[in-house]
């Protein structure tokens, strides 16, 4: 199956082109206007994402950090391509996070092969946590349920990141301590404490972490009431 991607230009001859390069190799969706994008956003999940610049009433940087706002983003890489070569746009795109910055004589091959690498690395070191409608976001350190943010301690994030991983084998006390806290002493009741308003806050997710005697904690689905 072909990774998708999504490329967004005011210029239909650039969306033309660029959708012929990538095609061969990538499911491309085009998008005329950010707004296009944007509302289609949420229903796709993309490997990566191309952006031109200068457009329009919402210009690329703009639409970057839409993006990399919104609670459907996967992390996955933001490339931007564009004609406008000048070094303080490039510097500028990727102090602003854009993984890699193309300009419009990139040969197919070579626009071909960086995309292709910036998915690939993506895909093997993803910063996206995703537990059906749970997903947390470790780049910005945010958790979404249903798509809502659900605001968390660090040290409620990092307690739902470590058994989300581990899921489904119970994590001990002494691993969860030492990975967590580092080492530090910490009571039951403080654990329990943190479990408990982790909990609290997503109520509304279809599993919960039981703290389990002699094993530890451990995600399992949670019981209707």
């Amino acid at each position: 199956m072909k990774s998708a991607v999504a490329y967004v230009d005011d210029s239909q001859i650039n969306l033309d082109v660029i959708e012929t390069i990538l095609s061969t190799d990538f499911a491309v969706s085009t998008f005329p206007k950010p707004s296009l994008f944007l509302d289609h956003f949420p229903k796709t999940s993309f490997s990566a994402i191309l952006l031109d610049i200068h457009m329009p009433s919402i210009d690329g940087f703009e639409l970057y950090d839409k993006i990399i706002q919104h609670a459907h983003y996967n992390g996955c890489p933001i490339l931007i391509i564009s004609s406008d070569t000048s070094h303080t746009l490039r510097i500028r795109s990727l102090e602003l996070g854009a993984v890699d910055f193309m300009d419009r004589a990139t040969s197919p091959d070579e626009m071909i092969a960086r995309v292709k690498s910036k998915i690939q690395f993506f895909k093997k070191h993803r910063s996206i946590i995703e537990f059906g409608p749970l997903k947390v976001n470790l780049t910005l350190l945010k958790t979404y349920l249903n798509n809502h943010e659900v605001p968390l301690t660090f040290i409620e994030l990092k307690i739902l990141c470590f058994v989300l991983r581990n899921y489904p084998d119970p994590v001990s006390k002494d691993v969860l301590v030492d990975n967590v806290w580092k080492n530090v002493q910490v009571l039951d009741a403080t654990i329990h404490t943190h479990v408990f308003n982790l909990n609290a806050k997503l109520e509304k997710w279809d599993h919960e972490i039981q703290m389990i005697r002699n094993k530890g904690i451990q995600l399992v689905p949670r019981e209707e009431e």
